[in-house]
């Protein structure tokens, strides 16, 4: 059993399951349980981590007494174990606390197996590292001199002062053992092993099982930090950091995509890039064996309650429904029988491919090996007979279950019979020893099929809700794309929280914001506050910021204290705005149509939608640097907008073009007639009115005729008056006005008469 604490993720599910199952009133009679939902107990110890631990048929468990810790014990030589005395315990007994110090937190155990499974039993406290148990399973982990002794009374167990150099038992936050190591995990997430296997050490040394190896990256030099999830099998250990990333080192496997039958690792090998995509991994498991030529199967549990492995298919174990022990799956894979998954677990204990999944709605379900009916099957009732079971099994057949471990020859699932108000586990698998815990039943192998139910003990609870603040995030974040100065688009991710001690603060980097409320309410940080330590599943809307520029990415940080901090990683593009550069109207004498266009910037990719009002409406035109009009009659302003064709982003303001109509060109009068003598002085023709109307300038020109018929230009005369060289004889003259669009109209015709000088007659 790689962890024995109540699953950090399956909390969250404490109130939905309880509405859920209020209305199972029934389950199966044949297996005498009903009403199996779990409930809210009193608060354990808060450093409390792995609670349960069973090898082969020896058991030790963490219970909550009145919210104390106290520590159980029964099974196959537990007697031996516990007190020194040979014997099994038949059913569970309080350890007496004159026999260990300090509050429990951990338990944890191995088997080598075989009918007398003689096992090795490890206790951490508040105050001291307790190894006990089968004295040769110990010394084939150690040579270290009196590390261990054969029971928990015995002086040698206490092995705190046998510690890694400047490691305190307050220093511990987990630790693991297995048939060949036992390694610690301390609170800034470093790791130590003690094994006699030497690719298990994890420095890159030389053999040496009487000292703690301090597990190194592939340099040597480089220590591995911000373990929060390890798991250790008998040939391989696996490690999940705070940063999201895993390392495995050991025996050979799959841990660069390809199928590895012969290279093993005595560093920790990040294999990060191995992470489905899309995921973050929230469990791991891995399983193996100590025999020559092992490989380790490898297990994740993502943030989107999936199950993934990878590695040979020993007995199945891989879950995919392939029989073949030579399939060799070189990548994670998904598990597509399991969804909706909160805990995982394997058997570690005991060097067994049995796997171990709990969904949602609290089913159990096993597959890979199922020696001696731990999977609930009657047909598997050997335990000297080796079974495949290629797909997940719903071990029990209900739901309901909180908790639940893989361990040797048996599986337990705990929950809470709430119409009998007591705790109680349920057990299936080889009973001997008293494994089971209840002397009554002496049944040498229990299937589902069997009632095989234990209550707790009086005043104790099997339901220690007391685990680790978890913050648990699903779904994925796509790459965002918006046009700058506008917000993006929202995406969504959920979170979970549950035993939290305090509010989760979730911050966004820089350039990006987040809501509780799609389309509005968006800043940089936000804080939920839980109900009892539970926050239900919330979604949290991101997106990016209209003050953002060019590319943007980060991490959205999760966090609440105590709790393992979440990474959300985000990346985002700002493509900028197009705009219009020129634009050129058009005008015309009269109704019709008219061609008005524009200019763009950037020239390539950049193209012009044509409207009719300044903001809003449907286009007239689409994607054309030009636009013609229909006939209109009036003078008409119509609107630019620049859109770049591959990004879709769109000028800032839309700018006005105007389509002018123009009146008919009027050639305005002129004035006045006028006679003289020939000599005398000419007054100017003056504009009376000036041209008016028509499209485009106006241009003058004046004409002279000595008929009022023929009419011919002045040459140089274009001023809107004329001061006329004085005629010799009568004469007409007019004014021309005209434009390039338009040409020409004529003026009222003046005329200057001449009069001939007065002869004098003598």
């Amino acid at each position: 059993m790689e962890r024995k604490l109540f699953s950090k993720i399956v909390n969250r599910l404490l109130i939905c399951l309880f509405i859920f199952c209020m209305s199972w009133m029934h389950v199966s009679a044949q297996m005498g349980i009903e009403n199996l939902p779990f409930a809210a107990g009193a608060q354990c110890d808060p450093l409390t981590f792995n609670r349960f631990t069973g090898s082969y048929h020896s058991n030790l468990y963490i219970g909550n007494q009145v919210g104390s810790n106290v520590l159980l014990a029964w099974g196959q030589n537990m007697n031996t174990y516990i007190t020194g005395v040979t014997g099994d315990i038949l059913a569970p007994v309080f350890v007496s606390t004159s026999s260990y110090a300090g509050v429990p937190y951990e338990v944890k155990s191995s088997s080598t197996g075989g009918g007398n499974g003689p096992s090795v039993m490890g206790l951490r406290t508040s105050s001291n590292l307790y190894i006990f148990g089968d004295m040769a399973n110990i010394a084939a982990i150690t040579s270290m001199s009196n590390f261990g002794g054969p029971s928990l009374i015995d002086s040698r167990s206490k092995v705190t002062l046998k510690l890694p150099t400047g490691i305190a038992i307050t220093d511990i936050a987990q630790f693991a053992i297995s048939p060949t190591a036992i390694a610690i995990v301390t609170n800034l997430g470093h790791v130590y092993i003690l094994t006699k296997v030497q690719n298990l050490q994890g420095d890159k040394g030389i053999a040496n099982s009487a000292i703690w190896h301090h597990v190194t990256l592939t340099n040597g030099t480089t220590f591995l930090s911000g373990v929060i999830k390890f798991s250790l099998s008998n040939s391989g250990a696996f490690a999940l950091t705070s940063s999201g990333h895993i390392y495995y080192w050991g025996a050979p496997a799959n841990v660069n995509g390809i199928v590895n039958t012969a290279t093993s690792y005595n560093y920790a090998y990040d294999m990060s890039t191995q992470i489905p995509s899309g995921i973050t991994v929230v469990d791991i498991v891995t399983l193996g064996q100590s025999v020559t030529g092992a490989t380790n199967v490898l297990f994740l549990l993502g943030n989107n309650l999936k199950v993934y492995s990878c590695g040979i298919n020993t007995q199945g174990v891989l879950g995919v429904g392939n029989a073949s022990v030579t399939f060799n799956q070189p990548t994670f894979q998904p598990i597509n029988a399991l969804t909706n998954i909160v805990r995982i677990d394997g058997n570690t204990e005991a060097g067994l491919f049995t796997m171990g999944a709990m969904t949602t709605t609290g089913h159990v379900f096993g597959w890979g090996n199922g020696v001696a009916s731990m999977l609930g099957i009657v047909a598997q009732s050997s335990f000297t007979g080796t079974y495949t079971n290629t797909l997940p099994v719903d071990i029990y057949g209900v739901g309901g279950f909180s908790d639940f471990s893989i361990s040797g020859h048996f599986t337990i699932a705990f929950f809470t019979n709430l119409s009998l108000g007591i705790d109680q586990y349920w057990y299936v698998g080889h009973n001997i020893g008293g494994s089971i815990g209840i002397p009554s039943n002496i049944t040498p192998v229990i299937s589902n099929a069997v009632t095989a139910k234990l209550d707790a003990p009086a005043t104790i609870s099997f339901d220690c809700s007391n685990t680790q603040p978890t913050i648990t995030v699903s779904g994925t974040l796509n790459p965002f794309v918006t046009c700058s100065g506008i917000v993006s688009g929202n995406q969504s991710i959920s979170i979970v929280g549950t035993s939290l001690t305090n509010d989760v603060i979730i911050t966004a980097p820089a350039g990006f914001e987040i809501s509780l409320t799609s389309g509005s309410g968006f800043s940089n940080s936000i804080t939920i506050s839980g109900t009892g330590g539970t926050i239900t599943s919330t979604n949290i809307y991101v997106r990016i910021s209209a003050g953002s520029s060019g590319s943007v990415s980060g991490n959205i940080v999760l966090s609440s204290t105590g709790a393992n901090s979440q990474t959300i990683p985000i990346s985002g593009t700002i493509n900028p705005l197009p705009i219009i550069a020129t634009t050129t109207g058009a005008a015309r004498t009269g109704p019709g149509a008219l061609t008005i266009s524009g200019t763009v910037s950037p020239a390539i990719g950049t193209t012009i939608d044509w409207f009719l009002n300044p903001t809003g409406g449907t286009a007239l035109a689409i994607g054309s640097l030009s636009y013609t009009t229909g006939i209109i009659s009036t003078t008409t302003t119509y609107f630019a907008e620049a859109r770049n064709a591959t990004t879709g982003c769109v000028s800032t303001l839309r700018t006005p073009v105007i389509a002018t109509i123009n009146g008919t060109l009027f050639a305005g009068s002129i004035g006045s007639n006028q006679s003289y003598c020939v000599g005398q002085s000419l007054a100017p023709l003056n504009s009376i009115v000036g041209a008016s109307g028509g499209t485009g300038t106006i241009t003058y020109q004046w004409q002279i005729s000595t008929d009022n018929i023929t009419f011919s230009i002045i040459p140089g005369v274009l001023n809107v008056s004329y001061n006329p060289v004085p005629p010799t004889q009568t004469s007409y003259y007019r004014r021309l006005a005209f434009t390039v669009s338009d040409g020409s109209v004529v003026s009222n015709v003046i005329t200057i008469v001449v009069n001939p000088k007065p002869v004098a007659n003598f």
